[in-house]
């Protein structure tokens, strides 16, 4: 089975006309696909039931019978969510998984559709056995805990959303518990845990530890009887996160298990947004090489999707950054970004072959052009200017300008759902999903580092006049500090005219492609958490810092973004 991280989890809810899946019928169904953790999908859907919906329903719901008289047939809808529960490595995920699950079971006999035999995960369950007891376990209750906004209770499309994003934070706490695997995290689910008690002596250690953590994010180190670092983890509440280790009745993997039993001292740094202990979690794990951390020990390599600087461009898939051409990306895994470059060179047409191209009407094309895949500028069959015009498609895709392009697969998708052709709706819809992923980038709505210069900023948790500024120059974090309302910024006048540079190559190294991808995970996640401002390479120095103390001052400065004010300190 795949890593937590490979699995294509299909987060589900289903409203009903009733509470028996045999009897009863589904009026609304979502979808919501997370994917290298992050959304990456979403599906949603009114069907009609052909039912009465009794008024209870109805003043729960919302959903009248006149909402569904004319919503999509159920053969219409189901068969669309079977696609997506056959797609490789796919998980099926709900709260209260048993009820949704049933539901969609009999829909599928209903509409002749062979039921996918896919793993199940039920974060009632998983949230049972991660969180403290004191804490209560339905969708409501979790969302508070995470501090997640429900838009749409008990509506399929707002309970999925939620479900989702509390799915993520369970496999972020599952990860750091040393469970790495689906077929890990199913056992996890399914076993009866024991009430386990640490030794006293470890007890005996840590307690006035316990009592002394901060309410405060930071990054907590778990050390033995011989001084050597066992873990290091991060926590956005230190306090919490810490003491839920040694809680009692705390549901613990084997492997953390067998860690705490050595522990005799905990040590912490404070830092002053949850961001922050993230990016330093990673350095700490690198630097300190911990036995029982997993994960982040070693240098992860990204791929990325790259237009060469080439007389006629190719799109390249590159694991390394070399400053030369134009960087999208970093993507999780290599599989989305072949994804992504097989979708691009299926809608455009694109050269495939390498070296440099010298067109000559005596060349002979390759297959590809007799493919309709390549337009043959090596033979004059496609002019520079023409090439250079399909290129400015993909450029503008892969900067995110794919609604157009997206409107119009999806009419494709459903006009081939209707004439059930599901093989090639099934074919559009991958097409759409991984366009989709390219249209998220805050503010600048690109995954071009080249483009990617913007002043990230985030409420720290020290006082209400503070916030931490990340600074990004061409994906690559130049500044990283804590600035007040009036603080002076002329300090980072050296920083930014490295965006004023008229060389814009930057090469990033591993250690910088890391970090940008945990700042722009982190900012996926929690994106009512921070203000970004993003920076333009033709202004100078002084306007990009007076720009910046407008914002800090609560003057607006920016078209595209609106800020809270920082108070006073």
């Amino acid at each position: 089975m795949p890593s937590l991280w490979d699995a294509t989890y299909i987060v589900t809810d289903v409203e009903t006309t009733g509470s028996d899946p045999s009897g009863h019928r589904i009026i609304e169904v979502a979808c919501v696909v997370v994917r290298g953790g992050e959304i990456a999908e979403r599906v949603h859907s009114l069907i009609n039931p052909h039912q009465f919906i009794p008024p209870f329903i109805e003043q729960l719901t919302g959903i009248s019978n006149t909402d569904v008289a004319g919503a999509p047939e159920e053969y219409t809808v189901v068969p669309l969510v079977a696609q997506l529960l056959t797609q490789p490595n796919a998980v099926f995920v709900a709260h209260q998984e048993q009820f949704d699950w049933r539901f969609l079971e009999q829909a599928m006999h209903r509409c002749r559709i062979a039921v996918p035999n896919v793993p199940h995960v039920c974060t009632l369950r998983l949230a049972r056995r991660l969180l403290p007891s004191e804490i209560k376990k339905n969708l409501d209750a979790l969302a508070a805990f995470f501090g997640i906004e429900i838009k749409g209770r008990h509506r399929a499309f707002g309970d999925a959303e939620a479900t989702a994003r509390v799915l993520l934070h369970l496999l972020d706490d599952i990860e750091q518990r040393g469970i790495t695997t689906v077929e890990n995290l199913l056992s996890f689910q399914y076993q009866r845990l024991p009430h386990r008690r640490l030794p006293v002596r470890v007890l005996n250690a840590i307690t006035p530890t316990l009592d002394a953590l901060p309410r405060l994010p930071g990054v907590y180190a778990m050390y033995d009887a011989a001084d050597t670092v066992l873990y290091v983890g991060k926590a956005k509440v230190l306090s919490e996160r810490v003491r839920s280790y040694f809680q009692p009745g705390a549901a613990l993997s084997p492997h953390i298990e067998k860690m705490l039993r050595k522990v005799r001292r905990v040590e912490w740094e404070e830092t002053p947004t949850e961001l922050s202990a993230l990016l330093l979690e990673s350095q700490r794990i690198k630097q300190w090489q911990p036995p029982f951390n997993v994960l982040h020990r070693r240098m992860r390599q990204y791929p990325f999707l790259r237009l060469t600087d080439e007389r006629f461009p190719r799109l390249e898939l590159v694991s390394e950054h070399d400053g030369r051409g134009e960087y999208f990306g970093p993507f999780p895994h290599r599989g989305m970004a072949d994804q992504i470059r097989s979708v691009l060179e299926e809608l455009f047409i694109l050269r495939r072959c390498s070296g440099t191209i010298e067109p000559s009407p005596s060349a002979r094309p390759c297959f590809y052009y007799h493919l309709r895949r390549c337009g043959a500028p090596c033979a004059s069959l496609q002019t520079e200017q023409e090439y250079a015009e399909e290129i400015e498609k993909v450029r503008g895709i892969l900067h995110g300008n794919t609604d157009w392009l997206i409107a119009r697969l999806g009419e494709s998708m459903y006009a081939a759902a209707d004439r059930l052709d599901f093989e090639h709706a099934e074919r559009l819809r991958v097409q759409i999903e991984q366009l989709r992923k390219l249209a998220y980038r805050p503010s600048s709505h690109s995954t071009s580092l080249t483009n990617f210069n913007a002043i990230l900023v985030v409420p720290t948790a020290y006082e209400a006049g503070t916030a931490e500024l990340f600074v990004f120059v061409r994906g690559k974090l130049v500044v990283q500090r804590v600035v007040g309302r009036r603080s002076p910024l002329d300090w980072m006048m050296p920083y930014l005219e490295q965006l004023c540079a008229p060389d814009s190559s930057v090469e990033l190294t591993p250690a910088e492609i890391s970090t940008l991808r945990i700042v722009t995970s982190w900012m996926y996640h929690n994106q009512d958490t921070y203000r970004w401002v993003t920076l333009d390479s033709h202004d100078d120095s002084n306007t990009i810092v007076r720009r910046l103390q407008g914002m800090l001052s609560g003057r607006s400065v920016d078209s595209q973004v609106s800020y809270v004010p920082i108070e006073d300190i």
